[in-house]
C-alpha cells in the first residue's frame, strides 16, 4: 500500500535568525509546514522564479527544465521523502509518457524545478506529521499567512 501524499506550496523564501536562507513549505489545505535551509543560489532561483523574474540569461534550473522540454520529458512531481540527521531529502518524477522515473534530488533543486514546471510539491503525511510533532516538540509557534512564519533558533537543515 502507498503511504498517503500530501501537497505542499512554496509559503515564503526568507532569512532565519541567524540570515540563513529557508524556504517554507506549508501543507496546501491545511497549517503544518517544512523548514528547509536552502544555499543562497537555491533561495535565489526559488525567489526569481515565485516573483514571476527572469535572469538575462538561463539559470541552472531555467537550464534543466529546457533540457527536459526539449527531450519531451515532463515533471509528474516532486517528492520530499525523508529527513535524516537535519538533512532533507527528494525526489523528482519524470516521465516521457511512456516510463517513468525517478531521480534523486537535493529539495531545493526539486522546488526550483517544480516551481518552473508547475509541478505538484508532495510528502507523505507520515513524514509530515514527524516534523510537525518535532516543530511542536522544540516550541516553535507557526505565524499564519504569507510572509509571517519565522523559525526557530534551533539547528538548521539542510537541503
Amino acid at each position: 500500500m502507498s503511504p498517503t501524499h500530501v501537497e505542499l506550496k512554496v509559503e515564503v523564501v526568507a532569512l532565519d535568525w541567524k540570515g540563513n536562507p529557508i524556504v517554507v513549505l506549508r501543507e496546501k489545505d491545511g497549517h503544518r509546514a517544512v523548514f528547509i535551509w536552502v544555499g543562497i543560489s537555491e533561495a535565489t532561483a526559488i525567489s526569481m522564479e515565485m516573483e514571476g523574474q527572469t535572469a538575462p540569461r538561463p539559470m541552472t534550473h531555467d537550464l534543466l527544465v529546457s533540457v527536459l522540454r526539449e527531450v519531451d520529458v515532463t515533471v509528474e512531481r516532486v517528492l520530499i521523502t525523508d529527513v535524516r540527521t537535519n538533512t532533507y531529502y527528494a525526489e523528482l518524477v519524470l516521465s516521457d509518457g511512456e516510463d517513468t522515473r525517478t531521480l534523486d534530488c537535493r529539495p531545493s533543486d526539486a522546488i526550483a524545478i517544480a516551481l518552473r514546471t508547475r509541478s505538484p510539491i508532495l510528502i507523505p503525511e507520515e513524514l509530515l506529521d514527524r516534523l510537525d510533532e518535532q516543530r511542536k516538540d522544540s516550541g516553535v509557534e507557526l505565524s499564519p499567512g504569507a510572509g509571517a512564519t519565522f523559525a526557530d533558533q534551533g539547528d538548521s537543515t539542510i537541503h
